[in-house]
């Protein structure tokens, strides 16, 4: 929001406003649904409720813009024309204003700089101020300085906000400056620019780091959230779906049913008898609504009884109160013999736990507002699993709509690619623009079951609300007040931050450092890879290609920390082993000699790893990461893959074809030790086995051979000891 200012030379002042008469969604270029017809200029509440490409992230809030908030008059006039003459950037007069801003600010930018225009002019009132004529730099300073401050709070400190903060604060006290020649009732004097032309950023004190400085979701917060979404969206999903089913087309039966009247008794009292002969529990209505009705009638004998489904079998509705008085007494009696249960899935079928795979029932018999309890937190696993394993934004995952689910298509080899529809928010003009999401089937098989839980018409938000740290609490909870953790054999999910925000860096994050990282363990991060990749490849401006940017710089960042790690094992005297081991020590001997030489030259560069990095750049951008090895990809024509392929000119090496014990660009480390432990263990399992045939133990010799010695190679070189000068 900031820019670099001068000190404008403005003409006279005008003596009407430019906009006078104006409707101000005709000026802006703002879309209106049909009937509705958008404020005019001269009104001091602008309503743009009726905007038809306001996107999800909008709140009603946000387009109400009051301007009787501000005390002056002619500062309300102030406010409108600068705030029209952003939101239309393109009309003739503020073309004519040699600094005014040249991109469109959409309405909800708008109005963030109204709410700091009211907090700026009712100040300049209070400091009894008539004219922004009288604004001094020494007001503009001091009132940085008060709103630097929190609000205070009974019994605790005032803290000092952030500069991020402050920012926009500045930004707006600044932005007067470039609408001088536009402003019609009032504007600083001709020579004044607040902060003598400096940008907002350097005000506030801003400090870019250029880096994401979002955290990731802990490990020890994902790995039992994603076990239990998962497995609610998969395990249980289905049954709840099948439920929600029978409980929804029971309630189209009640639809149409007569209200139970004192003719209704004999068919009632066969019902009665029915439950009575059948041996089985009158219907009991949920706990939630137990409660109320003990709170509004006291506690008796049937303040268990669901008596809609019992009225439901007699094919009546809602019965009236001296139908229920009559019936008591027979009912009472009945309860005493048979006794209440919940009337839903009284003999539910078996599903296997997370922990053990032991067969439990599914449930506890239900009632039909427990069923649409239990729905509502199976879409909260929904959801989580759409934004933990797409990299959706936060305003990307409101975009989605039921019916956004696009056929799967087929890709030559096998397999199948899912879509998702949506919108990209985040940096389009006002309102979005369509936009795909290339998924995995997870993904695809969480938003399908969404939709059949929430049965939603198409084109209606699916996830109305996205705040994904209050529903995991919510989600955490239920599971622990319901006993279903413990019968379905879930992890505990650890209290902890899990937002939408953080879950798409988690996700950049560990597709830019796999090999190892929770989701790769979890759901085949390979293929997230790929499904992300192909997004980026179809929609080049897209949203996925935003992520993909994301991810290609954490990758950078992840291979030079690991070179750096790579370069402090050398110096400390753990050395690499592998075919490419000499290579790398050497290009370290050098990076050290470099060091060496800049320390004796300028030895404050010794304290600071940024020089240390910028050596190890050129080496970094070689390095590839593999599950049992680093490959230092320096020369294509050296590399085994490629020369086993017949590609010796390709600009990456092949994953699958590696074979790091011979490839002289490979080298092998401590934390690649377990890896080929592991290998040599697994394989020792297979030849030891007495089911497994000679010829196949033969050949499995060298395998193990192969893996044992890369060990010891690595066992070797970690103890080997660095000769001094």
């Amino acid at each position: 929001m900031s820019q670099q200012l001068s000190v404008p030379v403005r003409p006279r002042r005008r003596t009407a406003s430019v906009f006078a008469g104006g409707n101000v969604c005709r000026i802006a270029g703002l879309k209106l649904t049909p009937g509705a017809t958008g404020p005019l200029f001269e009104q001091d509440r602008w309503d743009l409720s009726g905007l038809a490409d306001a996107h999800r992230t909008v709140t009603g809030t946000e387009l109400v813009w009051d301007f009787t908030e501000i005390i002056n008059p002619s500062w309300r006039m102030v406010a409108k024309e600068v705030l029209l003459a952003m939101l239309a950037p393109d009309h003739e007069a503020v073309l004519e204003c040699a600094l005014a801003l040249r991109s469109v600010r959409g309405p909800r930018t708008c109005y963030r700089y109204l709410r700091q225009f009211i907090e700026w002019f009712n100040w300049l009132t209070g400091e009894g101020l008539v004219t922004l004529e009288e604004v001094t730099q020494e007001m503009c300073k001091r009132y940085l300085e008060e709103r630097h401050w929190s609000v205070p709070v009974p019994g605790e400190p005032r803290r000092r906000l952030e500069p991020g903060t402050m920012r926009e604060l500045v930004s707006a006290v600044q932005v007067l400056t470039l609408y001088g020649e536009l402003t019609s009732s009032d504007g600083y004097r001709t020579v004044f620019a607040p902060w003598s032309g400096k940008t907002a950023t350097s005000v506030a004190g801003v400090k870019t780091t250029g880096s994401n400085r979002t955290p990731p979701v802990p490990d020890a917060i994902l790995q039992p959230l994603l076990a239990t979404c998962l497995y609610l969206v998969d395990v249980v999903g289905p049954h709840i779906a099948d439920l929600l089913d029978q409980v929804r087309a029971e309630a189209a039966e009640d639809v149409g049913l007569p209200g139970g009247t004192l003719a209704h008794l004999p068919a009632l009292r066969q019902v009665i008898e029915e439950v009575r002969a059948a041996g089985e529990p009158l219907p009991a209505l949920a706990d939630n609504q137990t409660t109320k009705r003990v709170n509004r009638h006291g506690t008796d004998l049937l303040s268990l009884l669901a008596w809609g489904r019992l009225s439901r079998r007699a094919k009546v509705g809602r019965l009236s109160p001296e139908v229920c008085t009559r019936l008591a007494p027979a009912l009472a009696e009945l309860a005493a013999e048979v006794g209440f249960q919940r009337p839903l899935a009284r003999k539910p079928a078996s599903i296997a736990r997370a922990d053990n795979a032991e067969l439990v029932p599914w449930t506890s018999p239900l009632a039909a507002e427990d069923v649409n309890i239990m729905a509502s937190y199976v879409v909260i696993a929904c959801l989580v699993l759409t934004a933990a394993l797409s990299g959706m934004r936060h305003s990307e995952l409101l975009e989605i709509e039921a019916g956004c689910r696009r056929p799967a298509r087929e890709i030559p080899g096998g397999g199948r690619r899912f879509r998702l529809a949506g919108r990209l928010v985040k940096g389009q003009t006002f309102g979005g623009a369509p936009d795909e999401w290339v998924v995995i089937e997870e993904v695809d098989r969480a938003v399908a079951l969404a939709e059949h839980l929430l049965n939603r018409p198409d084109g209606e938000a699916l996830f109305p609300t996205v705040d994904l740290s209050t529903r995991v609490k919510a989600l955490r909870r239920w599971l622990e007040r319901t006993g279903n953790r413990e019968r379905w054999g879930l992890p505990v999910i650890p209290p902890g931050p899990a937002s939408a925000r953080m879950m798409r860096r988690t996700l950049a994050l560990a597709i830019a450092q796999r090999p190892g990282g929770l989701l790769a363990a979890k759901v085949a991060l390979k293929h997230i890879s790929v499904a992300t990749t192909e997004g980026y490849a179809a929609r080049p401006g897209g949203s996925q290609r935003l992520f993909q940017a994301e991810i290609e710089e954490a990758e950078e960042v992840h291979r030079i920390a690991l070179t750096v790690q790579a370069f402090r094992d050398v110096q400390a005297g753990i050395l690499p082993a592998g075919p490419g081991a000499r290579g790398l020590v050497e290009a370290s001997s050098h990076v050290d000699a470099a060091l060496k030489d800049a320390a004796r030259t300028d030895p404050k560069v010794l304290h600071d790893d940024r020089h240390l990095e910028n050596l190890l750049r050129k080496q970094a951008k070689t390095l590839h990461v593999g599950s049992a090895n680093y490959r230092w990809f320096r020369d294509p024509s050296k590399a085994l893959c490629l020369r086993m392929a017949g590609t010796p000119q390709a600009t990456k090496p092949l994953v699958g074809m590696c074979d790091s014990a011979r490839c002289p660009q490979a080298t092998h480390h401590p934390c690649h030790r377990l890896v080929w432990a592991n290998q040599a263990a697994s394989v020792a399992v297979f030849i030891e086995s007495p089911r497994v045939a000679k010829g196949e133990k033969i050949r499995l010799l060298p395998e193990r051979d192969r893996a044992l010695r890369v060990v010891a190679e690595i066992d070797a070189a970690s103890t080997t000891t660095v000769g001094k000068d």
